[in-house]
């Protein structure tokens, strides 16, 4: 009997030790009561106190920097600035720019002389920050400001008016767009290049006088809390650009219940002078959409429903080359996404409740399906292969074959883009219709069933994401977990149930989707994982949402640009896209355990709890993830934040 004990102990204790605690990396006091805490995009832990607003160094629990003029600061008036290391405080008399790494100012509109901004643009490759807004005195007022330093760099009292966009050119110049006029500035000094009319219009404005500065300053205080729909364009290595914006068209009758027609127009500018280069503005009917630069011309794609004509258009005058008299070809539904192939293009359009696929061939001018391929959903991803064009929707996949406008399959896989993936020249799928995983292959496009058995989870959920291991296909919804072997067979299926507030996983919702977002810019089909991560977050919080959208190549753009600040936030993007890369034998997920709550580290490997953070019984608690790391941020105390860490 004495040999039989040991291991009875041991049986007993293995259970305890695969609900362990998660290991905590550390447990910090701040100086006054937390209020909120959040994670950046970026990795960077961001806590408000009553006294002040802190950066947490997230390795040891050291209080980073501190800014004691934003103590007790509402969660409202922070916001992550997508595409840049900034954060925005807003308070009521002022706007601050603040670098979540070092805590530095980097703008402030009361030194700066704005008592109002109107808007702002960070200018990387410049070193700059552009704001234009009023004076104290009420008078318009622009300045650029260094991002290293914030000194001031330059400041004008020109009225611009509103500002629609900002662009930097070589040789440390910007292109500024407002309502009325373009202007070439040197990035520098803020010496006007050149300043144009941007439209006929608004030289017809000019030459009134008076009366038409104040038609002028009565469109601006309209415009103000307005959606200017406006666009830029520079083909590679031209020195004309363009300008597309989206007006409301006016017809005949109309009632509430009659839809919006637009009309979409576009201007061509030298960009040396600013003259403009067409005799009259080009206008096409529709919202919009997608342009195109081929060799003969500036194909134009919009978006007006059943009445869409998509056309190409004479680089020196405007004139449109295809169709009857130059009108343009129609086509099902209005166009949104487009692919080229090499051999044509692909057109991907909608009405109001359908989707379509059609080819074009840009040599002739035609479409070359003898009618539209109808898909379901929405496309947010687009594969070519070799003799044929995959593309997924929100709601299924098919392969098209674009000599024929066929599909490859007679039945879609029903699935959407975060439950596909690649590995080894093959896509896996998950399709809802059989509860099967599909593969296909890339070769030849032929699609086989995987799984050998239907998948179904508890709890009412459907699987939301599928992920490759190096042992196997590993399958989940929020709390759902199951794994494939590679030759089929179903290794383990885990369910953990959910509390029932569901507040408790809105962080958790968003720490995952920031990193789907990181692995959806490395995919196949980057613009769908990305989609679907960023509609996840939307759907909870249209600020987070909005930052999920901009992770992936946005960050790889600061990476030659002048500002630190731009080299800082390049550099940890890049290393959390290198983490996402790396597989990872865990996943958290929110679930009870009697009374309390608890966030469980479960087991890839095993689909089992490894370990746990106990959040106790606190119905609001204060916890931050960051699904990158592993680490997990909770407030124990008043003043008290203790981090976990997952490995």
């Amino acid at each position: 009997m004495s040999q039989i004990k040991p291991l009875f102990l041991l049986l007993m204790v293995l259970p305890l030790l695969s609900f362990s605690q998660v290991e905590m990396k550390w447990n910090k006091e701040v100086p006054t009561k937390i209020l909120w805490q959040e994670v950046t995009s970026l990795g960077n832990l961001i806590v408000s106190s009553r006294e002040e607003l802190i950066g947490i160094d997230t390795e040891t629990g050291a209080i980073s920097w501190g800014k004691r003029a934003f103590g007790n600061l509402d969660r409202a008036a922070f916001e992550e600035l997508p595409n840049s290391p900034f954060f925005s405080v807003t308070t009521s008399n002022s706007l601050h720019l603040i670098d979540q790494f070092s805590g530095d100012e980097v703008f402030n509109s009361k030194n700066a002389g704005l008592q109002k901004v109107a808007n702002y643009h960070l200018l990387f490759n410049s070193d700059a920050i552009l704001v234009s807004g009023t004076d104290y005195n009420g008078e318009p007022l622009m300045v650029s400001v260094k991002m290293s330093d914030a000194s001031l760099s330059w400041s004008m009292n020109e009225k611009f008016g509103r500002i629609v966009a900002a662009n930097e050119l070589d040789n440390q110049e910007l292109l500024i767009v407002t309502l009325f006029n373009n202007y070439k500035l040197n990035a520098d000094t803020g010496e006007v290049i050149w300043k144009k009319a941007n439209s006929k219009e608004a030289v017809q404005i000019d030459k009134m006088g008076k009366f038409g500065a104040l038609l002028k300053q009565a469109a601006e205080t309209v415009s103000i809390d307005m959606d200017i729909q406006l666009q830029y364009y520079q083909p590679e290595g031209s020195d004309v650009f363009y300008l597309g914006s989206q007006k409301e068209r006016q017809g005949g009758m109309t009632s509430s219940n009659s839809p919006i027609n637009y009309s979409n127009n576009y201007n061509a500018y030298n960009i040396n002078d600013g003259s403009l280069i067409w005799t009259k503005e080009l206008e096409v009917n529709g919202a919009l959409s997608q342009i195109y630069f081929l060799d003969k011309g500036m194909l134009v794609l919009p978006d007006d429903g059943n009445r869409t004509k998509i056309n190409l258009f004479d680089y020196k005058t405007s004139e449109g080359l295809w169709g009857k008299k130059g009108r343009g070809i129609a086509i099902k539904g209005g166009v949104y996404d487009y692919l080229d192939s090499g051999e044509g293009i692909l057109l991907v359009s909608r009405t109001a409740n359908k989707d379509f696929l059609n080819y074009l061939d840009p040599t002739v001018g035609a479409i070359t399906f003898e009618k539209p391929v109808k898909v379901d959903g929405t496309v947010v991803g687009i594969v070519p292969l070799a003799n044929s064009i995959l593309y997924i929707t929100t709601e299924e996949m098919n392969i098209l074959d674009h000599h024929t406008g066929t599909l490859m399959w007679k039945k879609s896989i029903r699935t959407s883009p975060r439950l596909t993936a690649e590995h080894q020249d093959k896509i896996y799928a998950f399709d809802y219709s059989s509860g099967l995983i599909k593969v296909v292959d890339k070769a030849d496009g032929q699609v086989s069933d995987f799984s050998q058995v239907e998948l179904q989870f508890d709890g009412k959920e459907s699987p939301s994401n599928l992920e490759i291991l190096e042992d196997g296909i590993f399958i989940h919804s929020d709390q759902n977990v199951a794994k494939f072997n590679f030759d089929g067979s179903l290794v383990y299926q885990e369910y953990y149930a959910a509390p029932k507030e569901a507040g408790w996983k809105r962080a958790l919702l968003y720490a995952s989707s920031i990193r789907a977002a990181y692995i959806g810019a490395t995919s196949y089909y980057v613009a769908g994982a990305m989609a679907a991560a960023e509609n996840d977050v939307r759907q909870k919080d249209e600020v987070s949402g909005e930052i999920v959208s901009q992770i992936g190549n946005a960050y790889g753009e600061l990476g030659n640009a002048a500002s630190s600040y731009a080299g800082t936030a390049f550099r940890k993007a890049n290393a959390r896209l290198k983490a996402t890369k790396q597989a990872r034998d865990f996943m958290f997920i929110m679930s009870k355990q009697e009374k309390d709550i608890v966030l469980l580290k479960v087991s890839k490997t095993t689909g089992k709890v490894a370990g746990e953070i106990n959040l106790g019984k606190d119905r609001e608690p204060l916890y931050a993830v960051d699904d990158i790391t592993g680490q997990v941020y909770y407030q124990t105390g008043d003043v008290l934040l203790t981090s976990y860490m997952a490995r």
